[in-house]
């Protein structure tokens, strides 16, 4: 028995949008006569579909709730197809919508699990969540229906689009493109493009390059004008390391010598790492000053306050840029003016940073209010 006055959501959450995609019922969904016609008309599309029994199990709890006397309301929000930051937005939308029809004072979250309670964290920062029921389905143990579940999974690894891509995707560019280097009697190019391509999918997936991309080109004008210039700062940073390589290979005496006689890395080491930044610095530094522009110019179009980030983030590139400018004079020279001119240049830094980050970035930041990305 609830305290007088106590009205609780029980709340149902579709993360993938299957009860769009599949049933064409348009969400949220809200009282019980609703939720029964959704979640039948999805196990009539798909009888397979967890969500469904996700969407009865809410119903069984809401018709207990009732049945105890306890005052409450059942939803069914969901997100989008693709799971990622569109989804969790729609989701938290949704259950703001649903929360604005009526005085509630906690939720009941009914999930079948996985990423459906992803999204924990978006329906507590609204409203407290009370209780979480998980629904399991339940499987025969028999080896025939063993066989069954991992051929349902191996189908949805191929025609489902999310998965697919990593799946089936990422494998085929890489037999692919080795058996074209094979054929072409390049069987080492082929391993070294095998390694790169799963290298790079690791990369991209690990670190959610995808979706933060896809991230800014919802974002409209301004995330193109970040999207560009952080693809333009990376082709730039990417044209500096080649550079100072060349630089560095250019000094064929000191590359000789080591390839020669290896322990001579000690002696010429410190001239072949100052080539190689002497090379690459300008590019380097262009590469990074075009990504710090391209945000503030998508900040300023914003009217974000993170802008004057940006101009620190400029700023320190240019106090930096001369340390590290007589830092690789020094390591190939190594003479008392080179020697001089790094400390001078090491002591300017320090005072300029010092005053930064001390006295006028702080003062800068004060003026606006912290926005989140």
């Amino acid at each position: 028995m609830s305290q007088a006055g106590e009205k609780f959501l029980i709340l149902c959450v579709d993360r993938d949008d299957d009860l769009r995609s599949k049933a064409r019922v348009e969400s949220p969904v809200v009282g019980r006569g609703a939720a029964i016609e959704a979640a039948t008309k999805l196990a009539l599309a798909d009888p397979e579909e967890a969500d469904a029994n996700a969407i009865f199990a809410a119903i069984k709890k809401y018709d207990e709730l009732v049945l105890s006397k306890t005052p409450c309301e059942i939803a069914v929000v969901c997100g989008d197809p693709d799971r990622g930051f569109q989804a969790d937005r729609k989701v938290g939308r949704q259950v703001a919508a649903v929360l604005q029809g009526g005085s509630y004072a906690g939720v009941v979250l009914v999930s079948d699990g996985g990423e459906d309670e992803q999204v924990i964290p978006i329906i507590q920062s609204q409203k407290p969540i009370v209780s979480v029921q998980r629904v399991t389905v339940k499987h025969s143990q028999t080896v025939e229906e063993t066989y069954e579940v991992l051929g349902r999974y191996l189908r949805m690894l191929v025609f489902d689009p999310h998965y697919s891509k990593y799946a089936l995707g990422v494998p085929g560019l890489i037999l692919v493109l080795a058996g074209i280097l094979i054929v072409s009697n390049r069987a080492f190019e082929a391993g070294i493009a095998s390694l790169l391509i799963i290298g790079g999918a690791f990369l991209v997936r690990g670190f959610s390059i995808d979706r933060n991309v896809t991230g800014l080109l919802h974002r409209g004008p301004t995330g193109f004008l970040r999207f560009f210039s952080l693809v333009a700062g990376l082709i730039v940073g990417i044209v500096g390391i080649l550079t100072g390589y060349g630089s560095m290979v250019g000094n064929t005496a000191a590359v000789n010598a080591v390839v020669a006689n290896p322990a001579a890395i000690l002696v010429y080491g410190g001239i072949l790492a100052g080539d190689f930044i002497g090379g690459s610095l300008d590019f380097v530094w262009g590469g990074i000053a075009i990504y710090a522009a391209g945000a503030l110019l998508s900040h300023l179009a914003r009217g974000s306050p993170r802008w004057n980030r940006d101009i620190f983030v400029l700023v320190m590139l240019a106090i930096l840029y001369l340390p590290f400018q007589t830092f690789s004079l020094y390591l190939v020279s190594g003479n008392a003016q080179s020697t001089f001119l790094l400390i001078s240049a090491v002591l300017i830094g320090l005072a300029a940073i010092f005053a930064l980050t001390t006295v006028i970035y702080p003062r800068v930041r004060s003026r606006g209010p912290t926005e989140n990305e």
